[in-house]
């Protein structure tokens, strides 16, 4: 699917990714708080996202490590919070932690996605430097 036809602005601070099927919320926990954020905080965050009914939903979640990887695109550029480049879709908007935490875990660790360079990395899950989640739920 072309990419100029995935992604689709909802006008509710939504992106409809018609590729993956699922609704992103457009900003990251970063974008929302200022805070960079570890994976237990992050949980709280999708918590109170889905207390607020954002965007007339109650079920923003983590994104898996298939749907969070397929985000990152070479051929998309956009900026993080520093101005630095990230390869995340421009629709998201700059600013962004760059990063996302997922719902893959291992032990005390979880995966994160790095949109500056593509790297998968298995951090503690208590770890919070430069770590954000960017929620989604499923097209229903």
């Amino acid at each position: 699917m072309g990419d100029n036809k995935r992604f689709t602005e909802n006008g509710n601070e939504t992106i409809t990714d018609l590729e993956m099927k699922l609704i992103w919320k457009k900003t990251d926990s970063f974008q929302d708080t200022k805070k960079w954020q570890n994976w237990f905080k992050c949980q709280d965050y999708t918590e109170i996202t889905n207390i607020q009914r954002f965007a007339g939903s109650e079920e923003w979640r983590y994104p898996n490590e298939d749907e969070a990887w397929s985000l990152f695109d070479l051929s998309n550029k956009n900026t993080d919070k520093y101005g630095d480049e990230i390869y995340l879709h421009s629709i998201f908007g700059p600013g962004s932690g760059g990063t996302t935490w997922t719902s893959e875990v291992k032990d005390s660790s979880a995966l994160i996605i790095q949109y500056e360079d593509g790297v998968k990395v298995w951090p503690s899950k208590y770890a919070n430097m430069n770590m954000c989640v960017r929620l989604v739920r499923n097209l229903i």
